[in-house]
C-alpha cells in the first residue's frame, strides 16, 4: 500500500480535484492525505485577523463557504450528508471567530481550531468525488487517531500512540481512507495543527505507522530543485537525494517539503517521492537512506530570505563556561527557534540568526538573561544586523571533498559578496552563511553555475 499526499495547488479547482481522483482510482486501497484547496489557509488566517479587529467577518466566512459549495455543485455531489458535514463546519468556524471577536485577542489554540477547517472540508468533498467514481472510500479526521502534546502551532506528535491508533483505524485493509493533513488533537480532544505544510508530515506519521512501501508528496513542480527556479532559472530536479540531505535543504528553506516529514519516514526506512499532480509520469525525487553518488559534491542550494543576526562580543566572554547553553536555554522558552549560530573560536563573539518577526522579544531576553555581563562590561553589547538571508550548500559528497568551503567562498569574493557569519554542522554535508539580502541572487547563481555547470 501508498500514502499519497495532495498539497493545496493539486486540488485547488475542479479540474485538478477530478485529476486527483484518477490518481487516487489507480492506487486503490491506499491512504489519501489532503491539504485544503489552495489559497484556503490564507483565507482562513485573514478571517482570524478580521475577527481580532472586531470587524464583520460574514461576508469574508460567505465567500470561503461559497466556494466550497460551488466546487461540490460542479463536481455534482450536492448528497445530503456532504452538504450537513460542510454545514457543521461552517457552523464550528463561525462560533470560534465569535469567541475571537469577543476576545479581541485569537490564542494559538482558538487559531489552530480556525485553521483546521479548510482541511476538513477538503478532505470531506474529495471522498465523496473518489465515492461519485465508484471507489470504496471513507472519511478520516486525522484528530481522531493522531495523539498531539498542546503546543499550539507546532505541535510535538506522540508517535506511538498515534501509530496504535492508526493500525486500529485501519483494520479494513479494502477501503482508501481520505485523511485531513496538517492537524492532530491533544489528549483532551483539542485541536492542534503541526506548522505551515504540515500536510506531509501527516503523510509520513501515516506511511510509519502502516509500514508502506512508498510515501507519494504530489505537488506542483518536479520533484526538489537544485535552487530556487525564481532565481536560478535552469536550475534541475534532483533525482535522488538521502533524508538528511532534503531535511537540510528544507530547514533552510526549500518548499517543496515539509523539514519533519523525514523523520518518520527515516526510522522505518520508508522511500518518499516528490511528484508534480500536473505530470504523473515524471519520475520526480526520490528519497532514500543513500544513494548512489554522482560527479557533484552538493545537491542544492537552499536559500531563507530575510532573517535577523543578533550579535553579542566582548573580551569578558572568553573563558565564561556555558554562554551558548544559556543563550539556548533562554530563547527556548519562549519558543525562539535559533536558525544558525556561529561562534569565533577565541570564545569572545557570538551570533546567531532567528526570525525578524522574534528580534524584539528575544533581545529583551538576552538582555534581562545577561544583565550581570552586560552591566560589567563581559558583554560590550547585543547589536541586531536585519535585512539577511541564509544560503545553504548542502550534500553528502561534500564530507570527501578537501577545501570545499575555502572554494565556495572564493567563488563569492569573486562576485564581491561579503560573507557576515558562517556555519558548518559536524556532518559536514551543510555549509551555512548568512549574506546581504540585495547579494542573494548573485550568490546563488555564482554558486549553482559552479557546482552544476558541466565544466
Amino acid at each position: 500500500m501508498k500514502i499519497l499526499k495532495f498539497g493545496g495547488s493539486s486540488v485547488k479547482t475542479t479540474e485538478r480535484i477530478e485529476q486527483v481522483v484518477q490518481l487516487i482510482s489507480s492506487e486503490h486501497p491506499c491512504a489519501v492525505v489532503v491539504s485544503a484547496f489552495g489559497g484556503v489557509t490564507d483565507q482562513l488566517i485573514q478571517l482570524i485577523a478580521c475577527a481580532e479587529r472586531g470587524t464583520d467577518c460574514n461576508n469574508e466566512l460567505q465567500l470561503l463557504f461559497d466556494r466550497h459549495r460551488q466546487t461540490i455543485h460542479d463536481l455534482h455531489l450536492e448528497t445530503e450528508l456532504l452538504s450537513n458535514a460542510v454545514q457543521e463546519i461552517e457552523n464550528e468556524l463561525s462560533v470560534t471567530l465569535s469567541t475571537i471577536a469577543n476576545q479581541k485577542k485569537c490564542t494559538p489554540q482558538l487559531k489552530d481550531a480556525a485553521l483546521s477547517v479548510g482541511e476538513q472540508l477538503s478532505a470531506n468533498i474529495i471522498t465523496e468525488a473518489c465515492i461519485e467514481k465508484g471507489i470504496n472510500a471513507t472519511y478520516l479526521d486525522a484528530r481522531k487517531v493522531i495523539l498531539t502534546d498542546n503546543h499550539f502551532g507546532n505541535a510535538f506528535v506522540h508517535y506511538q500512540k498515534s501509530y496504535n491508533n492508526i493500525r486500529n483505524e485501519w483494520k479494513d485493509e479494502s477501503k482508501t481512507r481520505i485523511i485531513t493533513g496538517f492537524i492532530g488533537a491533544t489528549k483532551s480532544g483539542d485541536t492542534t495543527t503541526f506548522g505551515r505544510s504540515g500536510s506531509d508530515y501527516t503523510a509520513s506519521i501515516f506511511g510509519a505507522a502502516l509500514d508502506v512501501k512508498e510515501i507519494e508528496i504530489w505537488t506542483d513542480v518536479n520533484g526538489i530543485l537544485s535552487a530556487d527556479p525564481n532565481v536560478v532559472f535552469d536550475a534541475k530536479t534532483i533525482s535522488h537525494i538521502t533524508y538528511e540531505e532534503a531535511m537540510e535543504l528544507a530547514h533552510a528553506g526549500a518548499k517543496v517539503i515539509f523539514p519533519p516529514t523525514m523523520i518518520p519516514a527515516l526510522y522505518k526506512s520508508i522511500p518518499i517521492r516528490i511528484k508534480n499532480t500536473f505530470e504523473p509520469d515524471n519520475p520526480g525525487t526520490a528519497i532514500t537512506q543513500d544513494r548512489l553518488r554522482d560527479d557533484h559534491f552538493a545537491v542544492g542550494i537552499s536559500s531563507l530570505y530575510n532573517v535577523s543576526l543578533i550579535r553579542f562580543q566582548g573580551a569578558g566572554m572568553v573563558g565564561r563556561f556555558g554562554v551558548i547553553g544559556r543563550v539556548f536555554d533562554a530563547l527556548a522558552k519562549k519558543k525562539i527557534n535559533i536558525i544558525l549560530v556561529s561562534q569565533v573560536f577565541s570564545e569572545h563573539s557570538i551570533c546567531f540568526a532567528i526570525q525578524p518577526a522574534e528580534v524584539d522579544l528575544a533581545e529583551s531576553i538576552l538582555k534581562e538573561e545577561f544583565l550581570f555581563e552586560l552591566e560589567n562590561h563581559f558583554i560590550d553589547s547585543i547589536k541586531i544586523e536585519n535585512d539577511l538571508s541564509l544560503i545553504a550548500v548542502v550534500g553528502e559528497g561534500m564530507r570527501h571533498t578537501p577545501g570545499i568551503s575555502g572554494k565556495l567562498f572564493s567563488v563569492l569574493g569573486k562576485k564581491n559578496v561579503n560573507v557576515i557569519a558562517i556555519a558548518q554542522g559536524s556532518s559536514e554535508r551543510n555549509i551555512s552563511f548568512i549574506i546581504k539580502n540585495d547579494e542573494v541572487k548573485s550568490a546563488i547563481r555564482s554558486l549553482h553555475q559552479y557546482i552544476f555547470s558541466d565544466n
